[in-house]
């Protein structure tokens, strides 16, 4: 079982009082309360503060980096990416430097390997708590290992 779910990353974001915004880039939000009457009042206490939200997506089970094919300047050129032991670190760091940074992945994370096929993606659930998601939406690959996996 996945340590870090989506009602545990609602709890966190449940941490900023009132209106914040979500995007893919660094977010700023301003603590707002809201008092009887309706109306808005911004408290001196009140500080802006920045939310990180780092996203992976169609990891597809790739545990070390491999090559990919990429084209550059229309040729055809393979590199190194990918892979959980490639990303281990960012997220650590990011977190280091900022304590309202989230974790997300937006799918195809359990399939697509020998050693997913072998498990039926049971394996990376391990690799997966020890990178720390704050929340995960399966992906169309998800299915894959039918609903008593997933």
């Amino acid at each position: 079982m996945i340590k870090n779910n989506r009602r545990n990353f609602i709890k966190k974001l449940s941490t900023i009082d009132g209106a914040g915004f979500l995007a893919s880039a660094p977010i700023i939000a301003v603590a707002e309360t809201i008092n009887k009457t309706g109306i808005n009042e911004v408290n001196d206490d009140d500080k802006l503060f920045t939310i990180t939200i780092l996203q992976t997506t169609d990891v597809h089970c790739q545990v070390h980096p491999h090559d990919e094919l990429f084209w550059e300047n229309d040729k055809m050129v393979f590199c190194k990416t990918g892979g959980y032991a490639h990303l281990t670190t960012y997220p650590q760091k990011e977190r280091k430097k900022n304590p309202h940074t989230f974790l997300i992945d937006t799918g195809d994370m359990f399939q697509d390997s020998e050693l997913s096929v072998k498990t039926t993606g049971k394996a990376m659930v391990p690799i997966l708590n020890a990178l720390g998601y704050d929340l995960y939406l399966p992906g169309n690959w998800e299915v894959v290992y039918y609903k008593k996996a997933m």
